[in-house]
Order: structure tokens, then sequence, then C-alpha cells
């Protein structure tokens, strides 16, 4: 056969351009091109690789009969004869594909799996870029002409300048579907963000406040100490490795922080509303923060006059008192807290009162000093029901917590003198005075008691026990707690020995002393009446820390 008679037939090629204008992207351009070689040059296979990074991948084939051919071909530019037309920029051609040894021993498998035998590639260019190569291909040796070389390169040609354009046309398309995605993004986010805004506003506890935060960011939302010591966390995380892809510091909590987890790293758009959501945490927490500050002062103020009876006119203070919230109804105990380990400190007060108002809707909470003081609305139960409830409150806070429950106010005077009250029995509770959580007055015998002046609590305890006070400072001796557990034994001598570790006669002849110092006889009911008030009243003036 002549090279004549192999010469490529003539194919116009205007149907060809029309066809590759009219291709929607870069696989339908690359599959018309490929489809017109095999036409235009009379050859049964043809493919297309487009460059992608350090590698020609295939883009499209026509005329390939192996599956794996079509899935696996894939050629490093610089390697092999297509990797050198690709990195030259130059045709190249092998008229004989079994005994070249510019191949390659992956594709060599590959090619002579499919029975191409003859090649002829050209470039795809774009100026100065290598989009990718184009392939003619015979299953049988075939010495390629100039012709078909050239009628190569200008098909490769015409597809360079439709990728181009298709490359620039899908460019465009990217951006604007980019911006409309962006425009789409901003909007959900400003509608979440204005929804979570509008939930945050009605919450003052920071626990649902976190548990909306981690709905709306999608992942898992810390509360953690400066140390890192976890305080709470809300919401679950996904497969993958966790991470942390935002974070804020909380003024005025001795840097506690909020920590936004995931197990995916945000793009911009996402990390851009993870940081919107944590200011509006942020805003919130310190709107609440100032809220609960100014409350706090104005509350602070109006429960010192409360709790220490300076109401002079009742009316205008009732008046005060609902204008802050607190209501003042007949029947409202005052109950004073304090941790038994922890007595000059108050650790986490948060913790009671959270339990507090969950068994007493209708309580009132302020802190003095190292003690925490609740006001009790009514509830409709009974002192002894209440005093139950309160025991199970501070059963389940945690720490060593102790109350003392005040008595029952019908008028905004018995404030005072129920919170007089309670404050004693916690403070007789602390000192070791008395066992059990929750303690009344009334249970301690000294109602009325904690509500009189220190002087005159001292001046009645000097009338009483002052030489027997004297005798146990002078000379170390143990008069008054012989005198007060002989009492609270009923005058059982053996009781009192095995509760102070002594002898029987010890206790007898102690108690011979006493009387003789104090003038008392203790079978006299008025006087151990006498003493068993002024011992009581000792206790309380030590307690609340009257004595001189």
């Amino acid at each position: 056969m002549t090279l004549e008679a192999m010469s490529p037939p003539v194919v116009s090629a205007e149907p060809y351009l029309r066809r590759l204008l009219a291709a929607k992207d870069v696989t339908q351009a690359l599959q018309i091109a490929t489809d017109h070689v095999a036409r235009s040059i009379a050859c049964p296979v043809s493919w297309a690789g487009l460059v992608e990074g350090d590698y020609l991948v295939m883009g499209a084939h026509h005329g390939v009969e192996s599956t794996e051919m079509a899935a696996a071909w894939r050629l490093k530019v610089g390697e092999g004869i297509g990797g050198r037309v690709a990195l030259d920029r130059r045709p190249q051609m092998s008229r004989d594909y079994r005994h070249d040894s510019r191949r390659v021993p992956l594709m060599k498998r590959l090619i002579d799996n499919e029975g191409i035998q003859a090649t002829l590639i050209v470039p795809i260019l774009l100026a100065e870029n290598t989009l990718g190569v184009l392939y003619a291909a015979h299953r049988n040796p075939y010495p390629w002409t100039e012709a078909e070389q050239e009628m190569l390169e200008q098909i490769a040609h015409d597809l360079g300048v439709r990728l181009r354009q298709l490359d620039v046309d899908g460019r465009r398309q990217r951006l604007a579907d980019r911006a409309e995605h962006r425009s789409e993004l901003a909007r959900d986010n400003m509608e979440t963000a204005a929804r979570l805004a509008g939930s945050l506003t009605h919450q003052a506890d920071p626990g649902p406040a976190l548990d909306l935060l981690a709905r709306e960011v999608g992942g898992r939302v810390e509360l953690r100490q400066a140390d890192g010591t976890l305080v709470r966390a809300s919401g679950e995380l996904g497969d993958g490795n966790a991470r942390v892809v935002g974070r804020t510091v909380l003024p005025d909590c001795d840097d506690l922080t909020v920590v936004v987890v995931h197990t995916r790293e945000p793009d911009e758009h996402a990390r851009a509303f993870i940081d919107l959501c944590l200011g509006l945490f942020r805003l919130q927490f310190l709107r609440v923060s100032e809220r609960e500050r100014t409350t706090q002062r104005l509350q602070g103020g109006l429960f010192d006059d409360l709790l220490g009876g300076r109401v002079s006119d009742p009316d205008a203070f009732r008046e005060r008192m609902a204008l802050m919230g607190v209501g003042a109804h007949p029947g409202a105990q005052v109950v004073v807290a304090g941790l038994r380990d922890h007595p000059d400190d108050l650790v986490r007060p948060e913790r009671l009162e959270r339990h507090l108002r969950s068994a007493f809707p209708a309580v009132v909470t302020v802190r003095r000093a190292n003690r925490l003081v609740a006001i009790i609305g009514p509830s409709g139960r009974t002192s002894r029901e209440v005093r139950e409830q309160l025991r199970s409150v501070v059963a389940r806070a945690e720490g060593s917590w102790i109350a003392g429950l005040g008595r029952g106010c019908a008028e905004l005077i018995d404030y005072s003198t129920s919170y007089d009250e309670g404050r004693a029995a916690c403070e007789l509770m602390i000192r070791g005075d008395v066992e059990g959580p929750v303690v009344t007055a009334h249970e301690l015998g000294i109602l009325g008691m904690a509500s009189l002046p220190p002087a005159h609590l001292r001046t009645t305890v000097r009338d009483v026990l002052g030489p027997l006070l004297d005798l146990d400072a002078q000379r170390g001796t143990d008069f008054l707690p012989t005198l007060r557990a002989y009492l609270s034994y009923d005058r059982h001598l053996p009781d009192t020995a095995a509760a102070l570790h002594i002898h029987y006669n010890t206790v007898r002849n102690r108690i011979a002393r006493i009387e003789a110092t104090l003038g008392v006889d203790m079978r006299d009911v008025d006087d151990r009446f006498r003493l068993e008030t002024a011992l009581r009243m000792h206790a309380l003036s030590e307690a609340l820390g009257h004595t001189g």
C-alpha cells in the first residue's frame, strides 16, 4: 500500500467547529475532539489527556475497548511519549509502538492490552500553557504523514481555544455561583444569628444558652476555667478528629472561656459565623452579668434594710420590694446557709441556689459576707415539711452545706427576727455545737434570743455564769462544759461522766463546786431554768461573735 493510499480522507472542519462551539463543558468538548480525530484522520482510536498537577489524566476517548485503559490511564508529565509532548510542547509519533524505548512500563501494559501499535501525539496549547495532549492511534504499525500531523495540530488548536472559552465561562459561572452561595449563606447566617440573639435574650442561665449555641454552630461547645478544667459542655461531635475552631473569654469571670469544638475545619464563612455566634453569646453574657450585678447591688441594700429591721414605712418598703421583684407574703421564712468545711468562705453558692429555686419556686437569694441568705415564700407546706424539703435540698447540693431556718414571718419586722434565728442556728452548727444539716431556732430553744442586743446577751450571761467563767479562764477548769453536759443529760451523773470521759465522783464533786460558786441548787427548777437560758445565750454569743 502506498503513502498516497493511506492519506487521510478530506473531512470538513466546519461541522466540528460548530459542535465544538456548542459544547457546554470541558468533557463534552474533549469528546467532540476525539470523535473528530477518528473521522478526519481515519484512525480507530483517539483519546485526550488533560494536565492535572504533575500528571496527564484521561479526559475523553474514542474507540478504546478495554475498561482498564479508560479508567487507569495516567501519565506523569515528562515521562513516556505523551508526557514528553506535554513537557516539550512539541508533537511526537511512534510508527511501531512495540519497539519504542520511550514507553513507560505501566502504560506499556495498558497500551499492549488495547492492541495499539502506532501513535501520533500533539500538545493542546493555549499561549504559554499546556492544557493537555491529543492522541491518534492505530492497532497496527503505521507511517504517519506530515498532513496527518498538521491536521491533528489544527484540531488540538481549535480544542485549546474552546477549552479556554469554557474555562472563562466556567470561571464566570463559578464566580457567580459562589457569589450567590455567599449571599444565601450570609442570609442564612444572619437569620440564624437573629434567631440565636432572640433566644439568648430569654436565657439568664448559661446552661441553656450553651445548648442553643451548640445547636446553631453544629458542634460541641465547652465552658472551661483558665486552667482548662471543664465546667460544662453542650452538643455532640460526629466522627473525625476533634479540633478547636473558636473561643472567646468571658469578661469578669476569672478567664472563663467558651470553646467551640468541631470535627471539620470550617471555611472562612463558617468561621465568621462561629465568631458571630460567640460574639452574641459573649454580649448576652455581659448583659446578664451587668443586670445581675445591678440587681445584686440594689437587692443588697434592700435586704440589708429588711434583714436589719430598718423598716420605718411598711407600705413604702413593700412597694420598693415589689419594684425589685421581691414579694413580702405572710408565712415566708429566712434561711441562712454556709459551708461546714469552709466556714470563712462562700464557695460556689450557685450550686445550692439552683436546688433552692427548683424546690421553692418563690425564693429570693442574696449573699451576705460568707453566708447565703434565702427568703422562702409561702408554699402551703407545714414548718416540718419545709424543714424536710430544705434538708433534701442541702443533701443534693454539692458541698458540706448546712442551713439554719428562721421562724415564719407575719409582718415585715419579723424578717429581721427570722434572719437572726436562721443565722444563729447556722453559726451554732458551724461551730459544732449542734448536729444536723438543717436546724431551726425552735429546736435549739433560742426563740427570741437571737434578736436580743449583744450587750443584753453578755450582761445576762455574766450575771448568771460570771464566777464560773472566771474560774475556767483563770484556773483552766472545765466547770462550764460540765454544767452544760449535766443539764443536757437531765442531771444523770453516769451519763454525764460517760459523755465527758471522767469518773462518776469527779462529776459529783464538780457539780457541788458549781452550786457553791454560783449560789444555786440543781434541784430547784427556777435555778435550772436560769442556768439553761444563760448557757444557750453564752453559746449564741460565741457563735455570733458577741463575746467581749
